[in-house]
């Protein structure tokens, strides 16, 4: 390590800190974030020898107590002297004289951090800043006699934290912690639990690939890998109680190896490139896989992580749970993650998305107000929505007032106070989509005219599309035929379709607002937009976003969006304000 000119940095002031992991009814462990006034870390161990002696020792062998005793802002987890007496029991030594300095420095570098991290950022999962080492280190709670204790990578318990020197903070911890040394193929397959498992990434090749160390990668893009796997009461439970049954199901050439083969690419569907701890699972709502072209969804319900629970063409698709306890194991070249469920690539063709921009969770949650007539929700502000961004300003949830109906699907519509170039005013929402299937779409904005949205580009994964939306015409005015009023002559849903137009409501027996005993089928101020063709490379949730290119003053309200197959019918079916959908007359 670079040895560093040594600074003294002065402290003064004692508060304390109380752990921010706990366990509903259960007591509290608080630590105290102490300062040890001008010294470093290094002279903060050697001034307590009864406790660190050793771990000077260590220190003192590798050189490092060079580099903390010096300037810096380092975390430390300190194994005490009773921590490093039972792993040298462990290890078969008696004096860390007998161990290598080799061994000692990465023993230093996996218990030092460069990064000053105090307990409050403890949290069930990795921390925020790698070990020196290169590995993470995970901190969780654990519930012993009724009071809550900080573990540290499952191997440790923290005894004392947040020990503030001159150039870090000591966390004083009850055993030394070991980095894991086991590749993902190597840990895999040292686990019985694992052998159909194992020998499926044996024969399609990707034991291989798992069995690289980082510092051995080709590509130092591909070091590190996360495999989701599934044991073998995992795959019995699915049918599959052997690899040769395994095989029979998805190997379609005979070849696993073949990139083609689907077994190859069902193993390939449970690998995802990079270090993915369960936090980082569950905080995004799809991860790559190495299967080209197919992601897995996730998404944490009731401290439940699933994956692939999904809605497609409107029905629901459990998803595969994901075994927590056993999970966020750090390997050498990856995280190992345990499968409580099989799940495997869907196979699916493009389908038409009819999208109700207010299907989002945080309305759906609005009692008394999601789709109650005449009702409204408050401002939310840019954050409050998890799936819906946007510059500055508001959106709300609203209902269609009684007297005055839009003739929008569910009579419920995004409100978006504004969408223009104004230096100080909103320019831009964005929406994380369904999911959509890989394949070719026609989008199509559907919407109530407003004052707002004269000039809008409509962009998806940041690519603009072919057309600018203008939000604030009207289409001709409707006319009352008899009891109907209907599109005006010259117009039909054919000739507004190849102006990129469209009606979105429609049937025999939607009424008029303003006269019940009459019904309509075309309204001025209600209506979809071609925005273009989109080309979904692969099928995963995508993003969406309107983006003002025009200025002009007032509210923007979105109804719905459409993802429908270029190859397919883009006018039906049609979606009433009562929640009806009418299909296209045969």
């Amino acid at each position: 390590m670079k040895i560093l000119n040594s600074y003294k940095w002065l402290a003064s002031v004692t508060v304390v800190v109380l752990v921010a992991v706990m366990l509903s009814g259960c007591k509290r462990e608080e630590f105290t974030e102490t300062t040890t006034g001008d010294v470093n870390i290094t002279e903060y161990l050697q001034q307590d020898p009864n406790q660190f002696s050793t771990l000077s020792k260590v220190l003192q062998i590798t050189g490092s107590d060079n580099s903390l005793g010096g300037y810096g802002t380092y975390t430390l987890f300190a194994p005490t002297n009773e921590a490093f007496a039972k792993y040298l029991i462990e290890s078969g030594k008696t004096s860390v004289d007998q161990l290598g300095v080799e061994e000692l420095k990465d023993l230093v570098r996996f218990h030092l951090i460069r990064d000053t991290i105090t307990t409050d950022k403890f949290t069930d999962g990795k921390l925020r800043t790698n070990t020196m080492y290169g590995q993470s280190i995970l901190t969780g709670a654990q519930n012993i006699n009724g009071v809550t204790t900080l573990t540290i990578n499952r191997q440790a318990t923290l005894v004392k934290g947040n020990i503030r020197a001159g150039n870090g903070i000591v966390h004083v911890i009850d055993r030394v912690l070991k980095p894991s040394r086991l590749t993902l193929a190597q840990a895999i397959e040292q686990n019985p639990n694992y052998s159909i498992f194992t020998q499926a990434l044996k024969e399609t090749g990707f034991y291989d690939s798992l069995n690289v160390l980082p510092v051995n990668a080709p590509d130092t893009n591909k070091r590190f890998q996360t495999v989701l796997a599934q044991s073998n009461a995992v795959f019995a439970a699915a049918g599959y109680s052997s690899y040769s049954a395994l095989k029979n199901r998805f190997s379609k050439t005979g070849d696993p190896k073949s990139v083609t083969d689907s077994l190859h690419l069902f193993m390939a569907y449970h690998i995802l490139p990079g270090l993915k701890y369960l936090p980082d699972i569950f905080n995004a709502s799809s991860h790559v896989t190495l299967a080209p072209l197919d992601v897995i969804t996730t998404k944490l319900v009731n401290q439940q992580i699933l994956v692939n629970d999904d809605t497609f063409d409107g029905k629901y698709e459990p998803g595969a749970l994901i075994n927590r306890a056993a999970s966020d194991n750090t390997t050498a070249n990856g995280v190992l993650h345990d499968m409580a469920a099989h799940y495997a690539i869907k196979v699916r063709f493009p389908i038409p998305v009819y999208w109700e921009v207010t299907d989002q969770p945080e309305f759906k949650r609005l009692t008394g107000v999601y789709r109650v007539t005449n009702k409204s929700s408050p401002n939310y502000v840019t954050g409050d929505l998890q799936d819906v961004k946007w510059q500055t300003g508001s959106v709300s949830y609203r209902v269609a007032p009684e007297a005055r109906q839009f003739y929008v699907y569910n009579n419920d519509y995004l409100f978006i106070a504004a969408l223009r170039t104004a230096a100080t005013a909103n320019s831009f929402v964005e929406f994380k989509t369904p999911l959509l299937v890989k394949g070719r779409y026609k989008v199509w904005v559907c919407f109530i005219r407003r004052g707002g949205g004269k000039g809008v580009s409509v962009l998806f994964n940041g690519e603009p599309l072919s057309r600018v939306l203008n939000l604030t015409e009207s289409l001709p005015a409707q006319v009352l035929v008899g009891n109907r009023w209907t599109y005006p002559a010259g117009t039909s849903p054919e000739s507004l379709e190849a102006l990129g137009k469209k009606i979105v409501f429609g049937g025999p027996s939607v009424p008029y607002y303003n006269n019940p005993a009459q019904t309509i089928e075309y309204y001025r101020d209600s209506y979809g937009l071609l925005a273009g063709t989109i080309d979904v490379q692969k099928t995963d949730r995508h993003n969406l976003r309107l983006q003002a290119v025009a200025d002009g003053s007032g509210d923007v309200q979105i109804d719905m969006i459409h993802f429908i197959p270029e190859n397919m019918d883009q006018l039906y079916p049609k979606f009433n304000p009562d929640g009806s959908v009418i299909q296209k007359p045969q």
